[in-house]
Parts: structure tokens; sequence; C-alpha cells
């Protein structure tokens, strides 16, 4: 008798407020799965989108106060162009082979003062705060993603109009920066169309920007901060698809079509389950449990893929693809399981008060999924 298999697919569209599943991951709660919004698209303030921006702005003033090794992740740009390092950074290197570097005030303020940006990039390297919300949104995406962050405090801009080549959601911080985006969307052009959107954002406003859209961005004359989630939905996969089409095309000698994710209603459920094969892995280390076995009640328990991983269920048995291995679980696991693949980071207490595993249980598979690398467990 052949086990009817039912794959774990993504849910229905919805609308994506970037801050309330900000908020969600910041205080602990899980976010239900959410595609990207598509088109120029304005978000007023969620409910609690001040808490959210202080703590994320917690982890900006961090990264500030300690760049550390990671000098490369900080820019500086006045007039559309970068300023030398050399200006408003120190390095040296020490204990053998690593590289201490330090913020310059005076030349750094005075600059920022005038209209220079200062830009952060891949602040999620540098932060564990933004480093969750960064994990949280590939999940939610599933999209390789990142975040930059951009503190200006004059009134002029930085950047004249232009274009990024991927797709950006743009969480405001502290004070207000004036946006116009193209409605052209797609477009790249050089200018912006009559009737684009121009909005100045206040601290807990979202907006999101497709990639090849114009836009500009130009401080008001107070201290700002915003950050960029850049993100690039199934970029990998997709390249894949489109190498194979070209590959057949040259077989066969026909010409490949390129086919809307419409077309395709089954698309979306290959896609996951071909990112769940990618062997990429989020940063973090289970040692201290994998070793010991021990699972604290306050230790933080989060999946180890960077991108979802892709469950089958039969009549007894899940079979779990996670980083390009298959792994045969107990069916009495799959509610468990399925807390655990939403990406967000929770303790054993709010794991236990969700799952329907006694406790013995639920600490052997955290234990056994710390020890084979598939839950980071840290704490």
């Amino acid at each position: 008798m052949t086990t009817p298999v039912t794959p774990t697919v993504p849910t229905a569209p919805a609308p994506f407020d970037a801050f309330a599943h900000a908020q969600a991951l910041l205080t602990g709660l899980g976010a239900d799965e959410l595609p990207p919004a598509s088109g120029v698209r304005l978000h007023e303030p969620a409910e609690g989108a001040d808490a959210v921006c202080e703590a994320l702005l917690a982890g900006v003033w961090s990264a500030l106060a300690r760049p550390g090794a990671l000098a490369t992740n900080f820019r500086l740009v006045e007039s559309g162009r970068q300023v030398d390092r050399s200006r408003w950074m120190r390095s040296r290197v020490g204990d053998g082979e690593i590289l201490h570097t330090a913020l310059v005030p005076g030349y750094l303020h005075s600059a920022v003062e005038r209209g220079a940006t200062l830009v952060i990039s891949h602040l999620e390297a540098l932060d564990e705060r933004i480093m969750l919300l960064c994990e949280a949104f590939e999940y939610q995406l599933r999209a390789r993603a990142w975040v930059n962050c951009y503190i200006t405090a004059g009134a002029n801009s930085a950047f004249d109009v232009h274009s990024d080549d991927h797709d950006a959601l743009i969480l405001q911080l502290l004070g207000t920066k004036h946006w116009e985006v193209d409605s052209r969307v797609g477009a790249r052009a050089r200018g912006l169309a009559p009737g684009s959107l121009d909005r100045v954002l206040t601290p807990g406003m979202c907006l999101s920007v497709p990639r090849d859209t114009a836009h500009r961005v130009s401080g008001t004359g107070e201290l700002t901060v915003h950050l960029t989630v850049g993100y690039e939905p199934f970029a990998d996969v997709r390249e894949e698809i489109s190498a194979a089409r070209a590959l057949v095309a040259t077989t066969t000698g026909t010409t490949p079509t390129p086919r809307a994710e419409s077309d395709r209603p089954d698309q979306l459920d290959y896609l996951a389950g071909r990112l769940a094969l990618r062997p990429d892995r989020r940063p973090g280390a289970s040692l201290r449990s994998a070793l010991t076995g021990e699972i604290g009640a306050t230790t933080r328990i989060r999946w180890a893929s960077r991108f979802p991983p892709y469950v089958t269920t039969g009549d007894e048995h899940l079979t779990v693809t996670t980083m390009g291995r298959r792994i045969r679980l107990d069916r009495r696991l799959e509610r468990t399981v399925a807390l655990l693949a939403r990406g967000g980071a929770l303790t054993l207490d709010q794991l236990a008060a969700d799952s329907d595993l006694p406790d013995a249980e639920l600490r052997a598979l955290l234990a056994f999924g710390a020890r084979h690398d598939f839950l980071i467990c840290e704490g």
C-alpha cells in the first residue's frame, strides 16, 4: 500500500506588514508565512511600532560604537561620492593579522551635518536583533536578504535619482526622510514621472520599492535613520531554472519561452523544495547543547537553515528536507517541527507552551536537532 504524501506548501498571498512582523519577531512571537509585496507600497505605522523602532535603533547605535574589524561595513557618501575612509576611520593591525578599526567622531559628525550619509552595510552581521529580523525576512520572503542602515542629518541628498537591482523594504526608525519613487515600476528611468510617489516617511512607516524602479531620497534637516532590507526572491533557484531551460533549448534546438509564475500553479512549491536543497546555513553554534544535550528554559532555539525546510508527511513519518539533507522523523513531531520551521527564535518555555509533546520528548528532539545540525540552540 502506498503511503500518501502531503507537501507543506506556502500559504496564499497576504499583505506584508514589515513593522508588525518585526514587532512579533522582537517580542518572541511567531509570524505567519508572508510573501513579498508587489509594486510601490506605503504602510502607515503598525501598532507598537515605537517599541520596534527603539529596539532596532539600539542595534544601530551598538554597531557604531564598536565597528571592530569590519571596516568595510561602513561608507560615508557625500554629494554622490564616497569619502576616503582614512579621513573618518582609524585602523591598526594588532594581535597578528587582526585589523582594529574605530570611527573618528569629529570629521564624521561635521560631514553628516553637512548632508553626507553614513551607510552601514550588512548591519545583520553586527547586531543580533538585526540578524534575527533579517533571518525572519529571508524565511517569509524565501529570499536572500541583507540589511543596510542610512544615517544623515542634513537636508541634501547624498544620492541622486537612481535604481537598485534588487527589491527593498524601507523601515523608517528615527526622524523624517523624503522619498520620491517613480510610478513606472521597473523602468530604470533617469528621471521621475509626474504623479510618482512623493512622501515624507516618519518613524514606524514602511515603504516597498521594487527592483529597477527609480527613486530619490533626501533628508529634511534633522537626524534621520532608516533601514533598507534588500532581498532577491528565489534568485539562485530562478537562475538554475533559466540555465536548465537554456541547456534544454541548446540540446533540442528549440527556443526557450519564459513562463510567468502564475502559469505554473506548482512552481512556488517546486521552488520551496529547491531552496531546501541548498546547503546555506544561518550563523550560530550549538556546541554546548550538542555535546551535553542540555537545553535550558531560556535557551534560544531556531532552525539552522537559511531557507525554510521542506516537509512532507506520511501516515507515520515526516520527511524534512533542509540544507540539502533529508531527515526522517516520527509523525508525532509534526506540530513541533512546524513551529520550529517557521524560522523565528523560541525559548524552550515558549516552544513547550505551543508544542503537544511531553517535556522529555521535546528535549530529546531539540538535543537530536542540535547534534545533527538542523537546529541552533544557544544560551
